[in-house]
């Protein structure tokens, strides 16, 4: 099952992808936005079984970077913490820096709890 939840400007769409034993898979976030009237997909966080990673910018230059599932025990949390401590670097980095406002940064941390409770 899927689902979205929105916090200042963002879509945050929560699913997880692959539910096949014999395909890596699990817990997916994509960050999305309005941008010039497209919804794009600023960033992905792909906690998966087998090889977990994320991307910066999926949709456009896709920056794809690994964890080590041996020093990340929960890749969830992990994400959660990067966006609540680095969301404009996140963004900037992403090529979308104009929408890291301070009220969007205020209203994504404080969403947080829920997106982790659904995710």
């Amino acid at each position: 099952m899927a689902e979205t939840i929105s916090a200042g400007g963002l879509e945050f769409f929560l699913e997880n992808r692959s539910e096949r034993p014999d395909e890596d898979g699990g817990p997916s976030m994509q960050v999305l936005a309005s941008v010039d009237g497209a919804m794009v997909q600023l960033l992905r966080f792909d906690m998966f079984r087998i090889q977990p990673h994320y991307h910066y910018a999926p949709d456009g230059m896709n920056l794809r970077y690994g964890l080590d599932p041996l020093l990340v025990d929960d890749g969830i949390s992990w994400a959660l913490e990067l966006i609540s401590g680095k969301l404009p670097q996140l963004l900037a980095k992403a090529g979308y820096e104009t929408l890291a406002t301070p009220a969007t940064v205020a209203q994504v941390v404080a969403a947080l709890p829920e997106i982790e409770r659904r995710w």
